[in-house]
């Protein structure tokens, strides 16, 4: 009887949990139920199936899960802010990591084929670097992505 109270309410507290994730100043990612040091600028909140946050439409998590996005900005970059919204405008779960350093950029350069343009984006194993937003549209239908998420659940 014990157990299977104590099986209860661990069941019950995992239900109730929130998972953190972030990135520190080393490009580390974190996972953790507390939430970030205060010099975290970017940060998610993920909950658990009762929480608030509910999942994306199964289209988005198929494509999410297949062809995962990340974007790749760098710093007072008016074109990163324009591939921002347009990720957010189309529901696309994505990673961003920004380019500081010329370390950074270098590694950048060398991903990308010597084309260290901010925004890039990778879109599963495909990539573009700079910002076209019909080329960058492009790259979302191919791997699946909703042109929209009106109407989807």
């Amino acid at each position: 009887m014990r157990t299977l109270l104590l099986a209860a309410l661990l069941l019950t507290s995992i239900a109730q949990a929130q998972t953190y994730v972030w990135i520190d100043e080393n490009g580390q990612k974190h996972y953790s139920d507390q939430p970030p040091p205060p010099s975290v600028q970017h940060q998610q909140r993920r909950f658990g199936p009762n929480g608030a946050a509910r999942t994306q439409p199964y289209r988005v998590r198929e494509a999410a899960r297949s062809h995962p996005v990340t974007l790749y900005t760098g710093d007072s970059c008016p074109l990163c802010d324009d591939a921002r919204k347009l990720l957010k405008a189309r529901g696309v779960p994505f990673t961003e990591k920004k380019v500081g350093s010329q370390e950074e950029l270098d590694a950048l350069t060398e991903r990308f084929d010597g084309n260290g343009l901010v925004p890039s984006i990778e879109v599963g194993s495909a990539k573009f670097a700079g910002y076209i937003d019909e080329r960058w549209h492009a790259l979302l239908d191919d791997a699946g992505y909703p042109k929209e998420l009106k109407g989807l659940q």
